[in-house]
């Protein structure tokens, strides 16, 4: 993570002007993503693997477009648009079933090699780890996809919203940047990135404001139940809107503002905890939550110990995406400027 991070920051340090940060971000997410669980360097920030995320950005984009699910006939007819998706649809298939082509390579090479017993196990990949365990290829296929959307856009989207606040809030932006020279002036290890209060709290408020994924999916009430006032026949379809529950100034004081010291233990309240679920919660949490927090903290000290000053360029307008299932900000207008130290 570290090394990704540091080839990003110092790229931006040396074109500080009119950055368009969500189309980096992306990229180092998912170089992240690829060397930490699926054993590989993509490489995504120097240009490689270009066509694939080109055409996972299109088809992503246009996926969850409203007439396309009322009206699933659009989705057949020979017109452009569908030729375009479909195109795209091939194109990033085909990247997901050449890296597990890839990773059978390795496994195989590894087989036909004879090492001692006494060295060191490697550290194998989640794909070889789903091979290993009998996985058909299909599902394999699959948890790529999802782990591509899961395990990259979602934090990048959070990290290009991290920014924007930064920018547009100074008082925020330096409170961040003093935690972080006062607790980390030197090297960083994992242990000291735990005493980072602020940074925790200012991650934790960005998915409040701007939750990655808004709403839960569909649940099915098993039973017929009441929850408050409001009684739940079985069979319903129950969703889960994250906005209302993070908006709600019952909830929370002064919702639309910023304020990441509402997270510090001592303050935050038992009801704020339980609707802060970005992650989702219980059993089913989300498998990446560890990885992606550690991920964006390890970011932002990067970030503000590299730049002295964070701030929107006059281009720059801060708005979301109208479709998609990820929350994030439209990758052509969110543009920075960095000024270094």
């Amino acid at each position: 993570m570290c090394k990704k991070v540091d080839l990003l920051i110092e790229r931006w340090a040396k074109e500080p002007n009119d950055v368009k940060i969500g189309y980096d971000l992306q990229k180092l997410t998912l170089d992240v993503l690829a060397t930490c669980i699926f054993g590989m360097d993509f490489d995504t920030l120097n240009g490689k693997l270009s066509e694939p995320l080109d055409a996972y950005n299109y088809a992503i984009e246009r996926v969850f477009q409203p007439l396309r699910f009322l009206l699933p006939f659009v989705n057949r007819l020979p017109v452009a648009a569908n030729r375009n998706m479909n195109n795209a649809l091939s194109t990033f298939d085909k990247y997901c079933w050449d890296v597990m082509a890839q990773t059978k390579k390795h496994m195989q090479e590894k087989t036909s090699q004879s090492q001692p017993s006494t060295e060191k196990k490697e550290i194998i990949s989640l794909i070889e780890l789903m091979y290993e365990n009998g996985t058909p290829e299909p599902v394999i296929r699959d948890n790529m996809s999802l782990f591509f959307l899961a395990g990259h856009e979602t934090t990048s989207s959070n990290l290009s919203w991290i920014v924007s606040i930064l920018a547009s809030n100074p008082e925020v932006q330096e409170k961040a940047r003093k935690e972080v020279f006062d607790k980390i002036p030197n090297e960083f290890t994992y242990d000291s990135l735990k005493d980072l209060n602020y940074i925790e709290g200012l991650i934790k408020e960005t998915l409040r404001i701007y939750p990655a994924v808004p709403i839960i999916s569909n649940r099915i009430a098993a039973e017929d139940t009441t929850l408050g006032h409001v009684r739940i026949p079985k069979g319903t379809a129950i969703q889960g809107d994250l906005v209302t529950m993070s908006y709600d100034p019952k909830i929370w004081e002064d919702p639309k503002v910023v304020r990441p010291e509402r997270w510090f233990n001592d303050v935050l309240t038992k009801e704020q905890r339980s609707t802060w679920m970005p992650f989702s919660t219980g059993p089913r949490v989300c498998i990446g939550m560890s990885f992606s927090l550690v991920e964006q903290k390890i970011f932002l000290v990067g970030l503000l110990k590299r730049f002295k000053e964070i701030k929107l360029s006059p281009k720059a307008e801060i708005k979301s995406k109208k479709f998609g299932i990820v929350n994030s900000p439209l990758l052509d207008s969110l543009i920075v400027q960095f000024v270094p130290f």
